[in-house]
């Protein structure tokens, strides 16, 4: 079991930081590095597009499209490749391991709950927590606001459901960004896009409204990049890929769900199973038994898949948050208790599709 960390989205965000003077644990992408050192650029905007993996781009966008006409590099992102944990590192210049934030939804024991940490809402059940519940549990220091904290101006733009610059749709967001930027006291300015996530969620990523969707971004991003003033620099990535799935509940299992204790936590694709102490030492030959082709699973103080969550110092509940046991899907199968079958598409695996993310830069690098 490993995951590529000399490669990986980490090092793009260290660029970023190391870029503005702020300080990074981790070398920069030398790719990045060079564009931002032969543009000087005034701005900086980084766009991301949840969801749009490098092995979404091949098969859907013609060589001279635009996202893949300035793909400049591909990396890997951080496990597990999802919203949640990948986000949170761009932003953060810190691995999963390190900031704490590791899934779309974690288990905390004071709340006995399973809390969805960007709906600070209940996984399983109804309860609702406020709004700053997983900042205050878990607190992080995103660029912008470490940004605006050292006198450098920043801001971030954002889909409809958000409170801080919400946009009707992508035209919206692209011409909020623009705005952004053309101030003049402006440095950086963060994006995120989510729709193409949703749609593939829905309908799987192999769907032939998947392509149609790309296309649209492709031509929307072009316009707006071409409309970009003389020193501004255009970052383009995403947090993960997606794949096609298939689904097994795990509620409907009445032998497996007789070893928990508590409901499991994290991803459908990587899953923290919390389990009763007396059925502990029997549950890797049962679940073997069961998915042994289809996932790893791994006792969670296990020196491998505690690395899989990124280096660094481990965040002082890490250990909590992955239970007794965690599996790691390396097929197509997810494992859902009560919800989530009919999802199409997914992430949060092992699997390359789900992990390599485009580097897309504008202007293109000089050789």
């Amino acid at each position: 079991m490993k995951w590529d960390y000399s490669h990986n989205l980490l090092q793009v965000s260290a660029s970023l930081h190391r870029w503005y003077g702020l300080p990074s644990e981790y070398q920069g992408n030398r790719i990045i590095d060079q564009w931002l050192n032969q543009n000087q650029f005034r701005t900086v905007i980084a766009l991301l597009i949840d969801g749009m993996g490098t092995e979404i781009l091949r098969p859907n966008l013609k060589e001279n499209s635009f996202f893949r006409s300035f793909l400049s590099d591909s990396a890997s992102t951080v496990y597990p490749p999802t919203t949640t944990a990948a986000t949170t590192s761009f932003l953060t210049g810190k691995s999963p391991r390190e900031n704490g934030w590791l899934g779309w939804n974690q288990y905390f024991r004071e709340e006995d709950d399973q809390i969805i940490l960007f709906r600070h809402h209940s996984e399983y059940g109804t309860a609702e927590y406020p709004d700053d519940f997983a900042d205050r549990h878990l607190p992080i220091l995103r660029i912008y606001d470490e940004l605006n904290a050292h006198g450098i101006k920043a801001d971030s733009v954002w889909p409809s459901w958000a409170s801080h610059n919400p946009s009707r749709d992508y035209e919206d967001l692209l011409n909020h960004l623009l705005r952004e930027a053309e101030d003049p006291e402006m440095r950086f300015v963060y994006g995120y896009w989510d729709e193409l996530d949703s749609f593939m969620h829905e309908h799987g990523p192999s769907d032939p409204g998947t392509a149609q969707m790309l296309k649209d971004l492709d031509e929307k991003t072009r316009a707006f990049a071409e409309k970009l003033p003389d020193g501004i620099g255009l970052l383009i990535l995403a947090d993960h890929g997606q794949i096609d799935v298939h689904s097994y509940d795990m509620k409907n299992d009445g032998e497996l769900c007789s070893f928990f204790r508590k409901a499991p936590a994290l991803e459908a694709r990587t899953v923290a199973f919390y389990l009763k102490e007396e059925k502990k030492a029997e549950f890797p030959e049962f679940f073997h038994h069961r998915f042994g082709d289809q996932f790893i699973l791994k006792a969670s103080g296990d020196p491998e898949a505690q690395a899989m969550f990124g280096p660094g110092k481990p965040s002082g509940r890490f250990e909590e948050f992955l239970g007794d046991f965690v599996a790691f899907a390396v097929t197509p199968l997810q494992l859902c208790y009560g919800k989530g079958t009919d999802l199409r598409g997914n992430h949060a695996g092992m699997m390359e599709a789900e992990a390599l993310i485009p580097v897309i830069l504008y202007p293109e690098v000089s050789e």
